[in-house]
């Protein structure tokens, strides 16, 4: 199997991926120089899955309706052709039988990358201001179609492919390695088969080349950095930390983005990924499910904080013994950059947590949940509280010239500071809960 063969293959074919009748049908209208949006309602009427889909996003939260759209007409004219063109080949995605059995791989982990990558696409969009912030959802939907194509048409040879990434390689590289071309590639040449939009292809050719960023392509900046704060549980591979910072810090940068709005746009990621996944109809697996993987992120972040910890008091002594040399201060930042990294992710796995949690509280789907809600969402609030009093404390430690020493462990003394800071955050949540009671009528 080479580049070539791949190439060929799809421009030789006309169902790349076995699209259904109802699908080929809606390329072949909007193609048409004559395309009439009434045909296109027509057509999408003749799949009660897709009808049900499009009618469920144009009433989904993200478009703020006064009015709910009732007919596909109304949601067409409303999500604009494009958006609906998008959606129903993106649908032709989230089938498990698209995903061979023979890759080894789970079709639930593959989708929740794709529907995270989806909904962070359009959350950093709204938070740069881009006036369709449907359009990077609907590219970052398709990101992965070249994966797909890949799953579908050779799923042995990608078993291959995921053992390369489980030993530490690039996605991108270990499909080099065995394809000859990787899955950014096809999917262009797949969104250019199509007929898709110009920003959809760029987007999806783009998404994992962090070394050309046209700061001008907010589009495809929007999705890269989509990709890049979602984690990656389907391959196995983990990029290196600094590595992946500063890219995040290098796309953020050409977006104007702040660390403060990209957090936000982390905190929400979970939350936004499941409320996808409702809306599309996607099967991602049960809440269950998402809540023991995301006590397994909180688990595993809290030990790598652990073990930085012990790390940082070792760097401590090592900056004594240096005499605070100007190098000796720059590994510190390092690696107080990387323990904010890890904090920031066990807050991110937290308040993930403590949305899910919310979210089935309003759905009222398991009793015995919603009973221990108040407790459990207690818990997590303190937690994240001392997350942040870490975070806050982390920035201010500046020149150690200025800072208390234990006189035995020759560690900075961060225990009094993060416990009078924590005292201090109780106090204003306190305060805060007194003046919103006595406003109460």
């Amino acid at each position: 199997m080479d580049k070539i063969h791949i190439i060929e293959e799809l421009q030789r074919s006309k169902q790349i991926l076995s699209l259904p009748q109802v699908l080929a049908k809606i390329l072949e209208e909007v193609g048409k120089e004559d395309f009439s949006a009434d045909m296109l309602s027509r057509i999408i009427l003749q799949d009660p899955s897709l009808t049900g889909k499009i009618l469920k996003l144009a009433n989904s939260p993200a478009y703020q309706r006064m009015t709910e759209i009732t007919t596909v007409q109304q949601a067409v004219a409303m999500l604009g052709v494009t958006t609906v063109k998008c959606l129903a080949l993106s649908s032709s995605i989230f089938h498990p039988e698209t995903i061979a059995a023979e890759t080894g791989l789970d079709p639930r982990e593959f989708f929740a990358y794709i529907l995270s990558i989806a909904a962070a696409s359009d959350k950093v969009a709204r938070a740069v201001g881009i006036k369709a912030p449907e359009e990077a959802m609907v590219a970052g939907l398709l990101t992965d179609i070249g994966s797909v194509y890949f799953l579908h048409h050779y799923p042995k040879e990608y078993r291959k492919v995921l053992a390369l990434t489980r030993k530490g390689m690039p996605i991108t590289d270990a499909e080099i390695r065995v394809f000859g071309i990787d899955h950014c590639e096809v999917g262009a040449k797949i969104a250019a088969t199509w007929k898709l939009p110009e920003f959809v292809e760029k987007s999806i050719a783009s998404h994992h080349n962090m070394s050309e960023i046209d700061q001008s392509d907010k589009l495809s900046n929007c999705v890269k950095l989509a990709a890049l704060l979602t984690v990656d549980n389907f391959t196995g591979y983990q990029q290196p930390l600094e590595e992946r910072l500063a890219q995040i810090g290098q796309v953020s940068e050409a977006l104007s983005l702040s660390k403060s709005e990209v957090d936000e746009v982390c905190f929400s990621l979970l939350a936004g990924s499941v409320e996808m996944a409702e809306y599309l109809g996607v099967d991602v697996g049960d809440y269950e499910t998402i809540l023991i993987k995301a006590n397994q992120e909180i688990w595993s972040s809290y030990l790598t904080i652990e073990n930085l910890f012990k790390e940082r008091q070792e760097l401590s002594q090592k900056l004594l013994k240096e005499e605070r040399e100007k190098g000796a201060i720059q590994s510190k930042n390092v690696a107080m950059a990387t323990l904010s990294h890890y904090l920031n992710n066990a807050a991110m796995a937290v308040y993930g947590r403590s949305q899910i949690m919310r979210l089935l509280a309003n759905s009222g789907k398991n009793d015995k949940l919603l009973e221990q809600l108040p407790d459990t969402l207690d818990v997590i609030d303190r937690a994240v509280m001392k997350i942040v009093a870490v975070l806050e404390e982390m920035r201010e430690v500046s020149p150690i010239d200025d800072e208390s020493f234990y006189n035995v462990s020759k560690a900075l003394n961060l225990d009094d500071k993060l416990a009078q800071r924590l005292d201090d955050m109780n106090e204003s949540k306190k305060w805060n809960l007194e003046v919103t009671e006595h406003q109460t009528p």
